[in-house]
């Protein structure tokens, strides 16, 4: 396949984060010291190595841009200092712009400010939405869903949840072409593989390398002289882990509440089964983000050396997702219903849907991507066409 040179390319990752391309002569020593890559999949410096000669629309195309976990082991060993870690942040920035529609990922990564801004604005518009469909609030107890009605959240939940699911098909779809044209691939090729079938590889990506991060445990975290619960791949996994507990139990709450078992936002104990599991999940989930914001502040190691507003502005709306949920929750047990617990809790719902809805076009977008590239990963497919020569 015949690819065309973009000699601004290069230029356009460079004004993403510190680095410095045209220093590596590519001696090779960041995958050499790299421990996810491998023969088949020598990144960074392949990458690098495309960058360097314009080629974007096959570095936009190569899974191996989203299976990097950003150790910045590559980036403490780099002789020329050209900065390989940031590099890959850099190029998965740039390739989130790209993929996901409507150009909004384009502002959220190449203008942040901007990106800030905008996510402010929605925030705003989401709170002002709700207030403007407020009724009483109730002084006994702290009744969320007669101060703003049931029915208006879960109608707005439901167009929230599929706008969030058109836009994540919409940048998987996006994705998933990039890999193909890069590749030679046909659709009916992504569910052949030479490594595993497809189910194979969608268990191994989903379930044992996203979800139970094997080889991040495994293979990225050989610091010995770290405790287990500050390593970054419990830190990751703590984040990851609390987060989708907090969407289990709204799920579970919701189909509690369409077979009538427990009206949402009814008052239960704290040992109630979804309540302990909200709980636990929010708990985990403060840790991680804690831990995070404290080597980002502090920058501990070379991978949180470099932050760019786009980093704070995702950490900044995580931050504040699991802070105020947390604190609404804690309201409800209080003797009173303190008036500050209702606006907190616009506050929350304004914050967490903006979170939702900005997820294919921020940092964010890393969890819907490096699933579909370990599945592409481990499938390992072939070109119909290189298959029938």
């Amino acid at each position: 396949m015949t690819y065309r040179a973009d000699p601004d390319f290069m230029l356009e990752l460079e004004a993403l984060r510190p680095l410095d391309i045209n220093a590596c002569f590519n001696c090779g020593n960041c995958t050499a010291v790299c421990p996810l890559s491998t023969d088949d999949d020598n990144f960074p410096r392949r990458m690098i190595r495309l960058a360097q000669l314009g080629l974007k629309d096959e570095l936009l195309g190569s899974p191996e841009l989203w299976m990097c976990y950003n150790c910045g082991l590559c980036s403490e060993t780099c002789p020329r200092e050209a900065e390989p870690a940031n590099f890959m942040m850099a190029a998965r920035c740039y390739a989130t712009a790209e993929y996901a529609p409507l150009n909004i990922g384009k502002v959220c990564c190449k203008n942040p400010l901007l990106g800030g801004f905008i996510a402010t604005l929605l925030a705003l518009f989401v709170g002002l939405f709700m207030y403007a469909e407020s009724e009483t609030m109730s002084t006994e107890t702290l009744n969320f869903f007669g101060f703003v009605p049931y029915e208006f959240i879960h109608n707005a939940g439901l167009a929230l949840m599929v706008i969030f699911s058109l836009f994540t098909i919409w940048t998987i779809f996006n994705m998933v072409s990039s890999v193909a044209r890069a590749k030679n691939l046909k659709f009916s090729d992504l569910f052949k593989g030479t490594r595993m079938n497809w189910r194979e590889a969608f268990w191994d990506a989903v379930f044992v390398q996203s979800l139970a991060q094997k080889r991040y445990r495994d293979e990225c975290d050989e610091d010995e002289d770290q405790v287990w619960y500050s390593s970054k791949w419990f830190v990751h996994a703590a984040t990851m882990w609390g987060f989708l507990g907090l969407l289990i139990t709204t799920g579970i709450n919701f189909f509690l509440d369409i077979i009538g078992v427990k009206a949402t936002g009814t008052f239960v104990p704290i040992w109630y089964p979804t309540r302990l599991l909200g709980t636990l999940s929010g708990l985990l989930f403060l840790y991680g983000i804690s831990i995070l914001l404290y080597k980002r502040i502090y920058k501990v190691d070379k991978a949180h050396s470099y932050s760019r507003p786009s980093d704070w502005i995702f950490l900044t709306l995580l931050t504040l997702s699991g802070v105020t949920g947390f604190i609404v929750e804690i309201a409800l047990y209080l003797p009173s219903a303190p008036a500050w617990g209702y606006w907190l809790f616009l506050f929350h719902v304004a914050v967490s849907a903006v979170l939702l809805f900005l997820l294919p076009f921020t940092k964010f977008g890393h969890a819907i991507y490096r699933p579909v590239a370990l599945y592409i990963h481990a499938l390992k497919p072939v070109s119909s066409l290189d298959s029938d020569e």
